[in-house]
């Protein structure tokens, strides 16, 4: 039955490969010019203070340099966070007001990388003076004005579920292949439908430059899942090791890549995050996962953004360290 499905589609796609490779007629395709969009990335986090990133959208083919991405950053808007109770304006700060020997640091609170950091100006929004540090169940409203226009966002920071136990597991993946692995975590989902989870790693061990092999918090691709299908469930999982884009450490361009190894040691930060919040990195991780695969449906991000792109998330994290040994 398989055989008889899986015939036609061949050859029909066999025949639009002959079909097309017939074809030498050029042939100019002109793209429609569209107005750029605000895009916010906004988080707070259970006890820190909130940090707002705002970006213009740029064409498909516009190049990929640092100064091409580092001009997209927007430098000039009034971003306010409302707890409930008061409405406080963010602070602006850029890069350049940063000595150098802090961007390693700013790059780890900020997630941003610090070759970015260093060469770009590029400013964020917060508010350092511990009267606006996230709250488990409080919610937060986001409000962003530039360029004229107005922005809102409105989340909460869920209570934080932890894992029940982590650990580091060898691969396997080749013959005696004694080092290379996985982080793996136990949980025990609440029995309240609803409930959605976000995961980062940092390797904390340092490398042959003497450095952490990490300088901050990295999620892997597909980092988010939620418990729809694992409602009040006790289940095992693991996550690769992921990267940040544009990499040039060693250990993501050769056998390394994607894997843990025996004697790293890791903080898993495992963090609760509302449902809104994980339709909008589902979604981004669906998009980006299709670029490329004419057989994929196109799938658009789900912004939890009034007025814009983006997303506002509230992050509610349990930490766990693992010392890389089977």
């Amino acid at each position: 039955m398989e055989l008889q499905v899986l015939i036609p589609r061949f050859t029909l796609i066999a025949s639009a490969v002959a079909l097309l490779s017939g074809c030498s007629k050029e042939i100019t395709v002109e793209l429609p010019e569209t107005d750029p969009k605000i895009v916010v990335e906004g988080r707070s986090v259970t006890g820190g203070p909130p940090i707002v990133f705002l970006t213009r959208t740029q064409s498909f083919f516009a190049p990929t340099s640092v100064s091409s991405i580092a001009s997209t950053f927007i430098s000039d808007a009034v971003v306010t966070v409302d707890d409930g109770t008061s409405t406080f304006i963010l602070t602006r700060i850029c890069s350049e007001l940063i000595p150098d020997s802090l961007i390693d640091d700013a790059a780890a609170a900020t997630g941003i990388d610090a070759d970015l950091l260093r060469a770009a100006n590029i400013c964020a929004w917060t508010f350092l003076n511990n009267e606006l540090l996230g709250e488990e169940g409080r919610t937060y409203r986001l409000r962003v004005q530039v360029d004229g226009q107005e922005l809102r966002s409105v989340t909460t920071i869920p209570n934080g579920v932890p894992l029940d136990s982590s650990w580091f597991r060898l691969a396997n993946q080749r013959p005696n292949d004694d080092s290379l692995g996985f982080i793996w975590g136990r949980l025990s989902d609440p029995d309240s439908i609803g409930n959605a989870y976000r995961w980062h790693a940092r390797r904390i061990n340092r490398g042959a430059d003497g450095e952490p092999k990490d300088s901050r918090f990295i999620a892997p691709f597909f980092s988010v899942f939620e418990d729809r299908y694992i409602n009040g469930l006790t289940f095992d999982f693991a996550y690769n090791r992921g990267q940040v884009p544009y990499s040039s450490a060693v250990d993501d361009l050769n056998e390394e890549g994607g894997f843990f190894k025996r004697g790293d040691t890791v903080v898993v930060k495992f963090s609760s995050i509302g449902l809104k919040e994980f339709n909008f990195f589902d979604s981004f991780y669906s998009n980006a996962s299709s670029q490329g695969d004419v057989f994929s449906n196109p799938a658009n991000i789900v912004s939890n953004i009034e007025g814009g792109l983006g997303a506002w998330v509230n992050y509610a994290p349990r930490f766990d360290t693992v010392v890389c040994v089977p």
